[in-house]
């Protein structure tokens, strides 16, 4: 095993994201859920006016969610440390931002007493952070998201197009919502992807009834990611659509006390949203993202039109009670000559990099010290 690469691991168990750092600083569990969702949204809100990329946005928020999982929110304010992954996020998605324009549209965004977390020197405080980011986070920079298998999965989808269009459309906007959730630290982004397809045919009561690659007596899911429930997905749903209060109002959604930044508007008066029960809708009026989805690859910046997907990407390897769940990404291959019924999108740009990952155990307590790396979180082991 020394002479394997090691790499942290950054899926959690459902219990596990109950007992955090915060938790043991005496902070519950809602509470911990509203001040990352508060995180998110500030995060989205200071992205969309420093008009960075969408995937920019989200490799800070993924940051953000993974950095609580070893700190408590007492210990290091939630603003300071989004605008922190911010700075971080940019440099890796190539779209640096000043730690100036970023303190400066905060404090546009938040009330004089959420910008007290900055203290007396705000640039200063953020740039203080970025060391302690990076050891939680052991230097693993690279995030893959949800986005980029939603346009593969489009790609393979026949139908008409201008449904096709509003159907990944709605699918995007549900991916932008659940990055206030921690389904980015539960479920590989592939199975977010499939999961927010399923839930916006279901609001959209449009059935995916042929594809690329089908076979007899297969749903579409299970060709799209091997091994996927309707049970999985029907989890993931219900965990977005809690994001939205049965009467509409998204007051506990604002940023600070200033903003509200909720991409995805939903009336829930007829959706059943019992964990228990399979997903139903009724009517629901869709607020899509300010950005929409261009579905031209010449026009659409975060598209690599050059970049051919691998055929096929194992998945992490997750066990599920005494099942194992595995899931495997059917990409299909691009072909030359198009069908006229396919929707015309290109996948963005993909890790190819193949690999097999096993969970390590790491200690049932994991609460670091201020500043310690994340050594003891699980790790992955790349053959």
């Amino acid at each position: 095993m020394d002479d394997q690469q090691q790499m942290p691991c950054w899926y959690y168990e459902r219990e596990e994201l109950y007992k955090t750092p915060s938790y043991y600083d005496q902070i519950d569990h809602e509470t911990e859920t509203r001040h990352r969702r508060e995180g998110a949204r500030f995060l989205s809100a200071v992205s969309t006016k420093l008009n960075l990329r969408y995937d920019t946005c989200a490799t800070a928020i993924v940051f953000f969610h993974r950095f609580y999982m070893f700190h408590s929110f007492k210990a290091f304010p939630r603003y300071v440390t989004a605008a922190c992954c911010l700075m971080l996020a940019g440099k890796v998605e190539e779209t640096p931002k000043k730690v100036r324009d970023i303190v400066k549209t905060a404090r546009s965004l938040l009330s004089d007493a959420d910008f007290e977390q900055f203290g007396n020197d705000p640039r200063e405080e953020v740039m203080a952070f970025e060391r302690v980011l990076l050891k939680t986070i052991k230097f693993d920079l690279q995030v893959s998201h949800p986005y980029s298998y939603l346009l593969q999965f489009a790609k393979r989808i026949k139908g008409n197009q201008e449904k096709l269009k509003e159907l990944v459309q709605m699918s995007w906007s549900f991916i932008n919502d659940s990055l206030a959730t921690t389904l980015c630290l539960q479920w590989e982004p592939e199975i977010v992807a499939c999961a927010v397809l399923y839930l916006a045919t279901r609001m959209s009561k449009f059935t995916i009834e042929d594809w690329e690659g089908r076979h007899p007596g297969q749903r579409w899911w299970e060709c799209f990611v091997e091994g996927m429930s309707t049970e999985v997905m029907e989890d993931i749903c219900h965990k977005i659509l809690d994001l939205y209060p049965a009467d509409g109002n998204t007051g506990d959604e604002q940023v600070g006390s200033n903003i509200n930044t909720s991409t995805t508007k939903i009336t829930t008066n007829n959706i059943n949203c019992n964990s228990n029960s399979n997903v139903t809708t009724g009517e629901l009026p869709i607020h899509h993202v300010t950005h929409s989805i261009s579905f031209d690859s010449n026009k659409y910046h975060g598209i690599n039109s050059k970049a051919e997907p691998p055929a096929k990407r194992q998945a992490l390897m997750r066990s599920s009670g005494n099942n194992v769940y595995s899931s495997t990404v059917h990409t299909g291959h691009s072909s030359s000559s198009s069908n006229n019924n396919n929707i015309n999108v290109t996948s963005s740009m993909m890790n190819t990099n193949t690999a097999v990952m096993k969970h390590v155990p790491y200690p049932s307590h994991y609460r670091l010290p201020v500043g310690a790396t994340a050594n003891n979180n699980k790790t992955t082991v790349y053959k």
